[in-house]
């Protein structure tokens, strides 16, 4: 049953009354009659407002509500105090001028100020409620944020442990990690956090001490452990639980993709280690170093590569080369056009149709489109190198005497662009101890600089590095720890010692300086 416009002013939760113009009693709704605690209307109908109200009350009517109502039509909200048996009753009260049929008639409404109050109570708590649900989300997104940054297991460790502290509100903190056969490994903590029992490895708990103990599960595996120790100032919040429970889930994740990455990391690191650890030649005619940094290193590898290997007796062919992109698509690139430069020059034939042959494979294959390469071949006893640059840098020839120059003759496009010159190749007379260097654009590209300077850096480090006696592994260290960390690096240095070496002398050592992820490893 749809209620009147009379009764539903008559059954409201407010207390709803009409004055006349002088401000006294037309009517009362129920609500109002119960505040006053009076039966019907009649026992207040003519009294003015203002004698309802406490001594203070009516004097703030006459002096400011009544007069307020009479020139802006309305006040809303104000809070006063009605006489009833039971005593004082605060209200808050609003009141509205209107014009019907001619008359002027006020309209009143007052809601009892403890149920406000109760009300806004209410409204605080949900209020606090929603913002501390929403910060709960925030950290927590800024802490999936974090730990989606990182990829192997040490980052994802530091990231937790920063997150421990800085987000979730925790003194101290500490993870234990699993390893194979052995016990759990500690990351961070002071001494103090004390490492989890077995009941702490299966639930998630607060110790004695508020210490809270948070198991890293997914899928059932446990991928570590997490104490998160409390603030021990006066006043520090505890750590929840819940919150550090959520971020442990999402830790939990972080952990076994660091872990698959490491598994995936070790494979590629070991496949592109074992393609290149067989690329230099040894002989007593050269000293040969050659130097590979993968610019992504979370993965450790990349699409450069350097090669050395006999096409003759006498006859030893360098390569060094970038395909384009990074990561183990690039690698795998990489792998491919390596090989067809082995297989290319093979049959001996000049630089100029080793490329030429190189571009039928990327138009055959699709493999290493855009690609750059130097290649060569340098006769070991007489000190001739014939060389061949597509779309690559050109290699630096350091004198014995100390001069230094690159080779920019024999350019032509990468691998499988046709342009309108053929390909072409230079022939260069080396001396006794001079120094060739091929490198990938790795070693000296810079956003910072422009290409003209860096190499003229890179020739000034090299003839620095030869004046001052270093071997090959030095020099090519010296090149690598200047060259920018953000892309591949890939170095060869090629010294000819002199016609007058014998075959009989043993041949010289090849070296190759191992990355810096592969020196942490060792």
């Amino acid at each position: 049953m749809v209620m009147s416009r009379g009764e539903r002013w008559v059954l409201a939760p407010v207390a709803l009354l009409l004055l006349d113009a002088e401000g006294r009693v037309l009517d009362g709704n129920d609500e109002f009659l119960r505040l006053l605690d009076v039966p019907d209307v009649e026992a207040v109908a003519g009294r003015r407002l203002a004698d309802l109200l406490t001594v203070g009350g009516r004097i703030y009517w006459e002096t400011h509500l009544g007069p307020r109502l009479h020139i802006e039509g309305r006040v809303d909200e104000v809070a006063v105090e009605l006489r009833t048996p039971r005593g004082r009753e605060p209200v808050l009260l609003t009141a509205i001028g209107r014009e019907v049929r001619g008359e002027r008639l006020v309209e009143v409404a007052m809601l009892g100020a403890r149920e406000r109050s109760r009300f806004e109570h209410e409204l605080v708590g949900a209020r606090r409620a929603a913002e501390e649900a929403e910060r709960r989300v925030r950290l927590l997104h800024g802490i999936a944020a974090d730990l989606a940054s990182v990829a192997g297991l040490d980052g994802v460790a530091w990231v937790l442990l920063r997150a421990a502290v800085t987000m979730l509100g925790a003194g101290d903190a500490a993870l234990w990690t699993p390893q194979e056969g052995g016990p759990l490994r500690r990351w961070g903590g002071a001494a103090g956090v004390t490492a989890p029992t077995i009941e702490e490895l299966a639930e998630a708990g607060v110790r004695a001490d508020g210490t809270v103990v948070v198991p890293l599960r997914t899928a059932g595996a446990l991928l570590g452990v997490l104490a998160l120790e409390p603030r021990r100032a006066a006043g520090s919040e505890p750590v929840d639980l819940g919150t550090a429970a959520a971020a442990g889930q999402l830790a939990a994740l972080a952990l076994a993709r660091a872990t698959t990455h490491e598994q995936s990391v070790s494979v590629a690191s070991e496949l592109q280690g074992a393609m290149l650890s067989d690329g230099i030649v040894a002989d007593p005619h050269v000293e040969i170093a050659a130097c590979y940094r993968p610019g992504v290193h979370d993965l450790q590898v990349g699409g450069d590569w350097y090669d050395t290997f006999r096409v003759a007796p006498d006859v030893v062919a360098l390569s060094v080369g970038d395909v384009v992109g990074r990561g183990l698509k690039a690698a795998t690139a990489m792998g491919q056009l390596r090989t067809a430069v082995r297989a290319a020059s093979d049959t001996g034939l000049p630089p100029e149709e080793v490329v030429e042959r190189l571009d039928r494979f990327v138009d055959r294959t699709g493999t290493g489109f855009m690609a750059s390469l130097v290649y060569g071949e340098l006769e070991l006893v007489e000190g001739v190198l014939r060389y061949a640059c597509a779309g690559h840098l050109p290699p630096l020839l350091v004198r014995a005497d100390g001069s230094a120059g690159y080779l920019w003759e024999a350019r032509s496009t990468p691998l499988g662009v046709r342009g309108t010159t053929p390909r072409v190749a230079d022939t260069v007379a080396l001396a006794p101890g001079d120094l060739l260097l091929l490198f990938t654009d790795g070693v000296v590209e810079r956003r910072d600089r422009p290409l003209a300077l860096a190499l003229d850096e890179l020739a000034e480090i090299v003839t620095n590095a030869l004046g001052a006696g270093l071997s090959g592994t030095e020099l090519l260290e010296a090149v690598v720890a200047r060259a920018p960390e953000d892309d591949d690096a890939c170095l060869l240095a090629v010294r000819w010692l002199g016609p007058e070496a014998s075959d009989e002398q043993p041949a010289t050592e090849p070296s190759r300086v191992a990355s810096a992820d592969e020196e942490g490893a060792g």
